[in-house]
């Protein structure tokens, strides 16, 4: 029979038996065995592994970090505008008639005299001869005017006053008539009271009559004036009624660029429609809005970018004319913005009438910046949160001006610092950080 014992012993055979003694023992363990032990002891040292970590680590914050680098650095404002072209002129007829032709085309580039466009113009040469009657007639009130050295106005001022002075000076002396009969008894009270309120009229009459020759004469030279005005206005409307007549057309009458036309052949006009459109487009005007927060970065002299959905592949350049003295609200009264003027020029694609976006570059220096997801906003102003030694300390900063995607720092922080970005909510004053 097997013992129970762990070790069993093959059977012996004696040396006299000639045959050679072998003994045999099995290993105790088997490697199923060994293996699990050795996990067992690899576990072990991985929990304890880990919790020496945690105990080393259970206060470090993973954190983002950048550094306080120098470079160039550029502010700019958005703002949102119309272009205008204020060196432009509506152009309309002088006359009623019809259009016959016209001589020009959008775009076209026209010189002071060049005739825009043909008319028929009805009843031409009575309007020939009713500007020439007009002309004779003023000339000959100035002709008037000038020979008698007075103006009518004062001449009859000048009666007028005469005749109230000598009956002012009649009454005058019928009224010391009276009182002397009255005193004397020849006459009744109701005979002075008559000769009094005949003198007071006499007087009034005569009062006014010299205010009136006063402001005659003060008002003759302006009259004088007037008069040649008119004879001069009478002339020139003349000229163009012949100039009308011979060629039947508009006359152009100053150099530029037809930036629209209002008419076709057929059309009929008069003196109040707008026909044409003349305008030099050299330069731009930019009526442009600054959001109110941004307001107080603007100055004229400023640079300015200019895009538009015209032009996609342009951006053109100009400045800051004229900045507004007010806070103006939008037509809704929800956002305020600040009106400003903006010039461009030598512009092909910018046209009027087009909404454009502008960029106002209000500071350009050399700067040390950071990321702005580096900044932390309080009541009590800015901070970063700056790294030393694997620790993070919050630190007062005095920011400048910033580009959106950086922001200066003016005082605080030195370039190289590492800064944390984004800092999470657990990340303290003196916490221990890794930067991941």
């Amino acid at each position: 029979m097997r013992s129970r014992g762990v070790k069993i012993l093959s059977e012996q055979v004696s040396p006299e038996s000639g045959a050679n003694t072998v003994q045999t023992a099995r290993k105790p363990f088997s490697l199923k065995k060994k293996l699990l032990t050795t996990g067992v002891i690899l576990l072990v040292l991985v929990m304890a592994g880990f919790n020496a970590y945690r105990i080393v680590n259970k206060d470090v914050v993973t954190v983002s970090a950048s550094r306080v680098i120098d470079q160039h650095l550029v502010e700019k404002v958005p703002a949102s505008g119309t272009v205008v072209v204020e060196d432009k002129e509506v152009v309309y007829s002088e006359v009623s008639g019809t259009v016959k032709k016209m001589n020009v085309q959008m775009g076209d580039k026209v010189t002071s005299g060049q005739v825009l466009l043909e008319l028929y113009i009805p009843n031409a040469e009575q309007r020939l001869a009713e500007a020439r009657s007009a002309l004779a007639s003023a000339e000959s009130a100035l002709y008037q005017v000038r020979s008698a050295g007075k103006t009518s106005d004062l001449i009859a001022a000048e009666i007028a006053f005469s005749q109230a002075e000598s009956t002012y000076e009649k009454d005058k002396v019928d009224l010391q008539r009276q009182q002397t009969l009255f005193e004397a008894g020849a006459i009744s009270k109701a005979d002075l009271e008559q000769a009094q309120a005949e003198f007071d009229a006499g007087r009034s009459a005569y009062n006014k009559a010299k205010a009136d020759l006063q402001r005659s004469q003060e008002a003759a030279p302006f009259y004088l004036q007037s008069l040649e005005a008119a004879v001069e206005a009478a002339r020139l409307q003349l000229q163009m009624v012949e100039r009308q007549t011979a060629q039947q057309g508009l006359i152009c009458q100053r150099d530029g660029q037809v930036l629209s036309i209002n008419v076709r052949p057929g059309d009929q006009i008069t003196e109040s429609v707008p026909l044409l459109t003349i305008g030099t487009l050299q330069e731009f005007t930019i009526q442009a809005e600054v959001p109110e927060s941004e307001a107080g970065k603007i100055k004229a002299g400023q640079p300015v970018s200019v895009t538009g959905n015209a032009f996609l592949d342009e951006t053109y350049k100009g400045e800051i004319t004229q900045v507004g003295l007010e806070i103006l609200n939008d037509i809704q009264g929800e956002d305020s913005y600040l009106p400003v003027i903006a010039v461009v020029k030598d512009a092909p694609f910018l046209l009027p009438g087009c909404n454009v976006d502008l960029e106002i570059t209000v500071a350009d220096s050399q700067a040390l910046v950071v990321p702005v997801e580096a900044l932390v906003e309080k009541d009590e102003g800015n901070s970063i949160w700056i790294i030393k030694d694997g620790t993070a300390s919050l630190t007062p900063v005095k920011i400048g001006i910033s580009d959106g995607l950086t922001v200066e720092i003016k005082s605080g922080a030195a370039k190289d610092d590492q800064v944390v970005l984004n800092p999470p909510a657990e990340l303290k004053d003196g916490s221990k950080v890794r930067v991941k």
